[in-house]
């Protein structure tokens, strides 16, 4: 068994501001190689306990950020004509939500601001109203001209990796049927709002949330409540809810469900426990909890990486931050099979003979 042979740990200091930056972009202070002076070097009987001693953050980074799930698309149809699945009409168009943490009011807001300010909108009306009781979106398109449908490609658009759908109550764990590869349609004509299943409308013309045309705004939100459930929990934090330090030392410690339950390079998570633009902070009174068992001999570099649970690389846009790492020397004990007795018998018989042999020559 181990046994802990030093009185006090080691600790070191790294600043991300004393380090390489491994990104071509020198403000991703995020991803960096730390080579210290003098390489640790542990004896063959000997093994290291590596903790997260402490760490401090700056909370600059964005919850929406770019090509990470800050992208709609959207197509404009006349009604009953699907902007989904196959090859897609050339009325296809995106917008970018600005990089920023929005709350689910000001979330919504922005999404009706830049739709509407498209330059090939045409004039529609898009309204989302957030339901505080279901914490759901609900939704409703008002159409001009020969744009009666308005479909948001979350599943088949060009962004179909990069948008927003879990952020905004489409979320690809709870979708209609269960089913996360089908886009959302709206239509302004009777139809209500429906889902694309397959490659023919005509077997999905459902009616989740708005069924008038004609009614005015509020009758639009007084429909079939008992369909909210077709759109999920609208969750704006839904990129980010956690941040993981990951290092070269730890990649045959800790096992990641990520990766199919493999080991990963996870030395820590980093419960995002303040808001935007305070210090998230692990203490030393809660950073060497847990401690992983490193099988390597000598330490002569140090890489650095704090990601989302994707494994993404967080942009603290521009800020340093610091962690220390706990180092405890621990000692290996050979451990000894016990012999089968018949065989230490033998073996007893084996060298008395060989001494009596050697003596009689």
């Amino acid at each position: 068994m181990n046994e802990t042979e030093t009185d006090a740990s080691r600790i070191l200091f790294i600043n991300s501001a004393d380090t390489q930056i491994n990104s071509l972009d020198k403000s991703k202070t995020t991803d960096y190689t730390f080579i210290p002076e003098e390489g640790i070097v542990i004896p063959r009987h000997h093994a290291i306990l590596l903790s997260l001693h402490h760490t401090q953050i700056p909370y600059s980074f964005y919850n929406f950020q770019n090509n990470r799930n800050n992208k709609i698309d959207f197509v404009l149809t006349a009604a009953g004509v699907t902007g989904s699945f196959g090859i897609l009409p050339a009325n296809k168009y995106s917008i970018s939500l600005p990089e920023a943490n929005y709350n689910a009011a000001s979330l919504l807001n922005k999404i009706k601001e830049l739709l509407e300010a498209h330059p090939n909108w045409g004039g529609g009306t898009i309204n989302i109203r957030f339901n505080r009781d279901t914490l759901k979106y609900e939704w409703n398109y008002r159409g001009v001209g020969g744009a009666a449908r308005l479909t948001f490609l979350i599943a088949s658009g060009d962004n179909a990796l990069i948008n927003c759908r879990n952020e905004i109550g489409f979320n690809d764990n709870k979708w209609i049927n269960g089913d996360a590869t089908q886009d959302i349609w709206f239509e302004d004509a009777g139809v209500g709002v429906g889902q694309r299943a397959g490659s023919s409308d005509a077997n999905n013309n459902q009616s989740v949330l708005f069924t008038s045309a004609t009614a005015n705004q509020d009758e639009y939100w007084n429909g079939d409540e008992g369909l909210l459930n077709r759109f999920s929990v609208v969750d704006v934090l839904s990129s980010i809810r956690s941040l993981y330090i990951r290092t070269n030392l730890t990649t045959s410690s800790v096992l990641d469900s990520s990766v199919g339950g493999g080991f990963s390079s996870i030395l820590a998570r980093v419960p995002i426990d303040v808001r935007s633009g305070g210090i998230i902070t692990i203490s030393p009174s809660d950073g060497s909890v847990h401690k992983l068992l490193l099988k390597i001999k000598e330490i002569s570099k140090i890489d650095v990486r704090l990601t989302d649970q994707k494994n993404r690389v967080i942009d603290l846009n521009g800020l340093d931050w610091d962690l220390s790492l706990q180092f405890d020397f621990i000692e290996v004990k050979e451990l000894k099979v016990p012999k089968d007795k018949r065989l230490e018998i033998e073996e007893k018989k084996y060298q008395a003979w060989k001494t009596k042999t050697e003596k009689s020559k």
